[in-house]
């Protein structure tokens, strides 16, 4: 137990000794010690106003999931695939930077659980970075990623084969652009808490779909699929 309220100390101190950005949570269902957690998962920001008049940001990704069950209460998520980007500017035309390379990583934290009501809560912290191809604008040539972190907490009701969750996140997209590999600029999002509502549908005892929005500091939608292994 001293081990865990140390581990957590740590973490809180890390997390708040920098700035926190965006990525999905993904309900409260952890792996046990020892076992893995395997799926496929679909996010789209569908519109993240940024900072300073300098519009909005949209994009897709892909990812092969994978989660580890270090101890009880802690797991470790990670996450490869594929994303891109849309940059909708103010007073010039938007841009689309094509599809390439994006990964994540993070953990959740077991917190507040009540097994005779069947509810519990998990501290989640999740990066996500996606580097899509470069867009030649004309002469130009623009480059961009999208570097994404955040804390988060989720609590969430088991309703036998259906487990709603609520939670909220403290965070802000990083977009970092500069052109002809030059004139690095990086643009913060507008807002930085966000809503967090969702739902795990288990097919069976191994198998479960999640669908996930994130609300207030834009609109965000994630589903996916997993299996405990």
């Amino acid at each position: 137990m001293l081990k865990r309220y140390l581990f957590l100390s740590v973490i809180f101190i890390f997390s708040f000794s920098r700035e926190l950005f965006p990525a999905p949570v993904c309900g409260t269902h952890m792996p046990e010690k020892k076992q893995f957690i395997c799926g496929l998962e679909e996010s789209i920001i569908i519109d993240r106003n940024l900072d300073n008049d300098e519009g909005a940001t949209n994009g897709k990704r892909s990812f092969f999931t994978l989660s580890y069950g270090v101890f009880p209460w802690l797991s470790f998520d990670g996450k490869i695939g594929m994303g891109d980007v849309d940059w909708e500017r103010i007073g010039s035309d938007s841009l689309s930077y094509s599809t390439n390379f994006a990964g994540g990583y993070g953990f959740r934290i077991k917190a507040y659980e009540n097994k005779n009501l069947d509810i519990k809560s998990l501290l989640g912290f999740q990066h996500i970075s996606v580097h899509p191809n470069a867009e030649n604008q004309t002469t130009e040539k623009h480059e961009v990623i999208i570097d994404e972190w955040q804390g988060s907490i989720v609590i969430s009701k088991d309703l036998k084969s259906t487990v709603p969750y609520l939670g909220a996140r403290y965070g802000s997209i990083d977009f970092i652009k500069w052109v002809n590999e030059v004139n690095r600029k990086r643009i913060k999002s507008e807002k930085e808490l966000g809503i967090i509502l969702g739902i795990d549908y288990w097919l069976d005892k191994k198998t479960k779909l999640n669908l996930e929005g994130i609300f207030l500091d834009g609109e965000e939608v994630t589903f996916g699929i997993s299996r405990d292994f």
